[in-house]
C-alpha cells in the first residue's frame, strides 16, 4: 500500500514541477527550479514536524507526502546541471548567486517550515 501512496503523490509533485520547469528561460537564472527547490524545502520542514506530531497512526501519509509528491517536486539533479551549464557557459556570477541562494534560502525556508510546523502541531 505504501507504493500506491508514494506513486499517487509523485505523480502529483511532478506534475507540479513541470508546472514551475515551464518558468525557466534561456540561460538565465532558472526560476522554476529555484521556485520548486525553496517550496520543496519549506514544506518539507513543516510537514516533516506535522507529520511526526500528527499523523503517527498513519505513516503512509507521511510516505506519500515526503517521499512522494515533496522527492518529485525537488529537483536536486536539475540544479547541478543548471550550475554545470552556468560554468560551461562562463555566467560565474549568476552560478555563484544561484548556488549560495539555493543553499542559504533553502535552509532557511526548511528551517522556517518546521518552526511552523511545530506551532501548528501544538495548538
Amino acid at each position: 500500500m505504501q507504493y500506491l501512496y508514494v506513486f499517487v503523490g509523485g505523480a502529483l509533485g511532478a506534475l507540479l514541477r513541470f508546472v514551475f520547469s515551464q518558468l525557466n528561460h534561456g540561460q538565465g537564472f532558472p526560476i522554476g527550479t529555484f521556485i520548486a527547490n525553496l517550496a520543496g524545502a519549506f514544506f518539507m520542514g513543516l510537514v516533516s514536524v506535522l507529520v511526526i506530531q500528527t499523523f503517527k497512526s498513519n505513516p503512509l501519509l507521511k510516505k506519500g507526502i515526503t517521499t512522494g509528491f515533496l522527492g518529485a517536486l525537488t529537483t536536486f539533479s536539475t540544479f547541478q546541471f543548471e550550475l554545470v551549464k552556468m560554468f560551461e557557459h562562463q555566467q560565474y556570477i549568476l552560478l555563484f548567486v544561484y548556488a549560495i541562494s539555493s543553499y542559504i534560502l533553502g535552509l532557511a525556508v526548511c528551517y522556517i517550515g518546521s518552526k511552523a510546523g511545530g506551532a501548528l502541531s501544538h495548538e
